[in-house]
């Protein structure tokens, strides 16, 4: 009986510890979509809208190059991208159907790009073209820990189509309401290419909306580019805008 009770005693034990180390998972399951919306309300206020982009590079705390971009939204499946200012002003991206496309000054048709090529300084076209993550990526909770003496949940994102700008990202979001704090963004490789800083946030509406973050260089930490979010508002632009075909006559945005 006494052998009884204790084989029933360690297997308490370790389910009770297989239940620590799970940490909040039981949470997440079968919600990873409703998780990763709760923690793009952050970024992603409505379902069709403009938001306007400074984006600034810097080498050793110098600016080095400065843009503004107007990216319209429209959905978890479309968005135009405009550069207002800087020197491919009037340049155009399109995101739509999974496939990314540019339209350079001057051009007579569209050419393909990919999300994760270059924009400017640690900026992916990604990075201005698909604001969200839950259309994405999935997500698991990797555990729990402090960042800046932040009390921050640890998950990893696991890209969910080959659109995704990213193969992986680790992010670190503020517990209670899953406001971004951190995140590190890998290639298909595994390599960490770049982390990223949540560095501010302003009062919208019942609740609060990203206002500028921090792209840091992997090989170069003294190489960094500032979003500046300079304003978000709900709006539509005509369908036809988001059509590869009319990219050279989109005009008056």
């Amino acid at each position: 009986m006494r052998r009884c009770k204790h084989a029933v005693g360690k297997i308490l034990v370790i389910l009770f510890t297989a239940l620590r180390v799970g940490g909040a998972l039981p949470a997440f399951s079968g919600q990873t979509g409703t998780i990763l919306e709760k923690i793009d309300r952050f970024r992603v206020p409505y379902t069709e809208f403009l938001i306007r982009t400074r984006i600034t590079t810097y080498h050793n705390d110098q600016i080095r190059e400065s843009a503004l971009f107007d990216a319209y939204i429209s959905g978890e499946e479309k968005s135009l991208v405009l550069q207002k200012e800087g020197k491919n002003r009037d340049m155009k991206i399109l995101y739509r159907e999974e496939k990314l496309w540019v339209s350079l000054p001057g051009s007579s048709r569209p050419l393909r790009i990919t999300p994760i090529q270059r924009l400017m300084g640690q900026a992916s076209n990604g990075d201005v073209a698909r604001i969200g993550w839950a259309s994405d990526y999935t997500a698991e909770q990797e555990g729990e820990g402090s960042v800046e003496g932040v009390p921050c949940l640890h998950l990893r994102l696991t890209a969910r189509r080959p659109s995704s700008t990213y193969a992986a990202v680790e992010l670190w979001v503020r517990k209670g309401d899953l406001r971004p704090v951190k995140g590190s963004f890998y290639l298909a490789s595994g390599k960490l290419i770049k982390t990223v800083t949540y560095d501010a946030y302003e009062p919208f509406g019942d609740t609060e909306i990203l206002k500028r973050m921090t792209i840091t260089d992997m090989i170069k930490s003294s190489d960094y580019t500032v979003f500046t979010y300079e304003k978000i508002e709900e709006t539509s632009i005509p369908a036809q805008y988001y059509n590869k075909n009319y990219l050279v006559h989109v005009k008056g945005l």
